[in-house]
């Protein structure tokens, strides 16, 4: 059982290293953490003391420090200089780089159904809005006026450049009106709040890949082919495909998502657990199988073959269609 003297060192303690740690904010502390009295000394010097009988030294004047003329320019020193460092422009969203010679970053194409420009546009708008920031439309972006992410009174332009021939977005940010602001705080104040546009597109990315992981994908057989066809990308095939093969009794034995490549055991499930699950009963033999993705852009393609890479038979694949097709579909199915 601990004494109350123990408690009460404990509670000090920590009340301390929370003091001590709001005050070496970095954010916040803009001082150096150390007196400024040295800018009040000054150089003392005198004679060379000579004692007798002895020569006094050459002296080689080539390294006097001449004294500034009054006129001279003079930067910060002491209290005025701002020791924080300059706040990094994050590339937070997926695949975005920054933006050369400007505070910007470039944003790439990562879905069909919508112009990029036109997202980022929308996204700007939500941003503008969630923060109460109040903005105006321009021939090639917005103006916004207001709290910025500092919450200070600030006001922003933001130029959406597109590139036809990259598939890219770049969006720049510049501060207006800060003729009387040193330079890094233009950069600290732009690069704040292009991270927290970041940060929310980013958090509008997730939410609508998290919709449409959960969205049911139709799977239709390709007889010819000798392939199923499942209507979704690559990425989203494949988390579909590592959600619910295990629940069809397919225990994952070596996957390759680079390659495109799962290798599985088929174990089987009781006549009860298909009826439990709702889905027409997987009629196949149990045995190795390996599993092969391939992207077709919009599409994905599914092939089945034994643990030699040799295609089923296609009695086997359209078993394996049967049941995929609706399993693809149920959403309950999706971790």
């Amino acid at each position: 059982m601990e004494t109350p003297l123990k408690t009460t060192k404990l509670v000090i303690g920590v009340l301390t290293l929370s003091v001590l740690a709001a005050c070496s904010n970095p954010e916040k502390r803009t001082q150096a953490n150390r007196s400024f009295d040295y800018q009040d000394a000054s150089l003392r010097s005198g004679p060379l003391m000579i004692p007798a009988g002895l020569e006094a030294p050459n002296f080689n004047n080539e390294y006097v420090i001449p004294k500034l003329p009054a006129d001279a320019p003079r930067g910060i020193i002491g209290k005025d200089v701002d020791v924080r460092p300059p706040t990094q422009v994050l590339p937070l969203v997926r695949g975005s780089e920054l933006l050369e010679r400007a505070t910007g970053l470039w944003f790439y194409q990562q879905q069909i159904d919508q112009p990029l420009e036109q997202q980022l546009a929308q996204a700007l708008v939500a941003f503008f809005e969630q923060k109460k920031i109040e903005y105006n439309t321009t021939a090639h972006g917005f103006n916004s006026q207001g709290a910025s992410a500092t919450s200070a009174k600030q006001d922003f332009k933001w130029t959406l450049m597109p590139d036809s021939n990259r598939r890219a977005v770049a969006v720049q940010v510049e501060l207006l009106d800060n003729a009387k602001m040193l330079a890094q705080d233009k950069q600290r104040a732009e690069a704040s709040i292009l991270n927290a546009f970041s940060l929310s597109y980013q958090r509008e990315l997730t939410q609508q890949q998290q919709l449409l992981d959960s969205a049911p994908i139709q799977v239709t057989l390709d007889k010819p082919q000798g392939r199923l066809l499942a209507a979704a990308d690559y990425e989203r095939t494949w988390k579909r495909l590592m959600s619910v093969l295990p629940k069809l009794g397919f225990e994952l034995t070596n996957r390759q998502q680079a390659l495109g490549y799962v290798e599985v055991k088929f174990s089987g499930l009781s006549k009860g657990k298909w009826q439990e699950l709702n889905l027409p009963k997987l009629d196949i033999s149990t045995q190795p199988y390996r599993i092969q993705l391939g992207d077709l852009g919009e599409q994905s393609s599914i092939t089945l073959s034994d643990k030699n890479k040799a295609p089923v038979s296609a009695g086997i694949l359209s078993q394996f269609s049967v049941t995929l097709t609706d399993a693809f579909q149920r959403t309950d199915f999706i971790r």
